[in-house]
């Protein structure tokens, strides 16, 4: 802020009219009425999407994507990460490594799936973009409005980083990854190192068209998911879905979901995942979603792994977007053989719960109202409620109690609101609103309660899904 020269503040508070109760889902629907909020989520998204560092080949991807087809696991996306290209700045595959994409697009189309791709900002020296991004000034420049010379370590210097501030910089960068992916058949870019990522630090000086970057660099994402979000209206897309490693306020508007970055393989991470989602969501960032079983350290064949991986899956299952990554085989047939039916059937849940998921994703969209919400949001009245923060509403419907403590097999569990009962999803108990229980939590499920007295309507659609 001390950088800037005029500061604007947005305040918001709920309606006179609105019952005390409802003052939050006020606030959060004034906010997002004003940033603006996601659009509905596609139904080609609603379910498993399939990421690791990384599938190298195209023989490599297609050899995945067709044993989870013959495995007769469900997947909506799976993913090609990074470095599939030449150079940074060519947007596009490098042939000897992925030498037919659209015989490579038609045939993972053919199992169902979608293909979300890896996209990063920067151009370097000898790729496609290199020349017209530097002449043109279509990146950042320095403090003599040259081209700023961009310090990470994966491009490495001398790349540039596009300014997406700028709009023909925008449909520059956009002309090539239509290009290089879109008339093949993909529409979905996973928008990484989009903070924009700087290992070195941001450069003193350096600025974009609407600005030095002390004051507009963290508007960086906001602009770079306008450029993919643009570019897919302009070929008439309409069903968008992208995933971004940083976001601004504004941005779900652009369709861009965010993720909590590259964490570690570890319990407390899982932990903190929980609460991190809670809040990215009460953000107005109703697209939120985390790397299954973290990021790194993950070892799919190790003992102490395996009970990890399935309460991180237990947890993901219930999030916006049901995604695992992370820097390991990430398939579950390399996992142990009782671990692996035991995410597989994590998986077919998620299609069990997908026509609830799309339902309870339209009203975050229409309404405001986050898809995974605190129990006070949902229960104002209940002051027990209030103090819980490791429990969580998935949509209107369902309260998850994720497990998170390694060796736990028991799960101390409070369902609010006197009055109302609540059915364990697996084990079919009722309990009644109110209370506090300690209720079983084997390896193989985990506290999963449907408030009493859904409609017939969202029952028909659990059923048949």
């Amino acid at each position: 802020a001390h950088n800037g020269v005029q500061l604007d503040f947005f305040v918001t508070v709920g309606p006179a009219k609105v019952p005390s109760g409802q003052q939050a889902v006020a606030i959060i629907k004034q906010y997002t009425d004003a940033v603006g909020r996601v659009p509905h989520m596609p139904e080609y998204a609603g379910g498993y999407w399939h990421s690791k560092n990384r599938y190298k080949t195209e023989k490599g991807l297609l050899a995945a994507a067709a044993e989870f087809h013959q495995r007769k696991i469900p997947v909506d996306i799976i993913v090609i990460d990074y470095h599939h290209w030449v150079h940074f700045g060519d947007w596009s595959f490098d042939p000897q490594y992925w030498p037919t994409p659209q015989k490579m697009v038609d045939t993972i189309k053919s199992y169902g799936m979608e293909i979300m791709v890896s996209v990063w900002p920067f151009t370097s020296p000898h790729s496609n973009s290199y020349v017209t991004i530097r002449d043109q000034k279509l990146c950042a420049v320095n403090s003599t409005d040259q081209p700023q010379v961009w310090p990470d370590n994966l491009p490495k210097p001398p790349c540039f980083l596009y300014d997406p501030t700028q709009e023909p910089a925008r449909n520059y960068v956009w002309s090539w990854l239509k290009k290089g992916y879109y008339d093949y058949g993909i529409k979905i870019f996973w928008l990484d190192a989009s903070e924009p990522e700087n290992s070195y630090g941001t450069p003193t000086g350096a600025a974009y068209s609407l600005g030095s970057m002390q004051r507009m660099g963290m508007m960086f994402p906001y602009y770079h998911s306008q450029m993919v979000h643009d570019g897919l209206k302009s070929e008439g897309v309409n069903d968008i879905v992208m995933l971004a490693r940083s976001g601004w306020a504004g941005s779900p508007k652009w369709a861009s979901a965010v993720w909590s970055g590259d964490t570690q393989s570890k319990w407390d991470v899982l932990h903190t995942s929980i609460y991190t989602m809670q809040n990215a969501e009460l953000s107005g960032l109703f697209w939120w979603t985390t790397d299954i079983g973290g990021y790194a350290g993950g070892q799919p064949s190790k003992d102490w792994f395996q009970e990890l991986i399935i309460r991180w899956f237990q947890f993901g299952v219930t999030c916006p977007i049901f995604r695992q990554h992370g820097a390991r085989a990430t398939e579950p047939w390399k996992l142990q053989n009782a671990t692996y039916t035991i995410v597989v059937d994590i998986i077919k849940l998620r299609y069990t719960f997908k026509n609830y998921v799309l339902e309870q994703l339209a009203e975050a969209s229409e309404k405001g109202v986050p898809f995974n919400r605190p129990l006070w949001f949902e229960f104002p009245s209940d002051s027990t409620a209030v103090e819980i923060e490791d429990e969580y509403m998935m949509g209107s419907g369902y309260l998850v109690a994720p497990v998170y403590t390694k060796g736990q097999r028991t799960r101390k569990v409070y369902l609010p609101e006197k009055g109302t009962d609540w059915q364990h999803y697996f084990t079919k108990k009722v309990y009644a609103g109110g209370q506090s229980y300690v209720v079983p939590a084997p390896l193989d499920h985990f506290p999963l309660f449907e408030r009493m007295g859904n409609s017939p309507e969202k029952e028909a659609k659990l059923e048949t899904a």
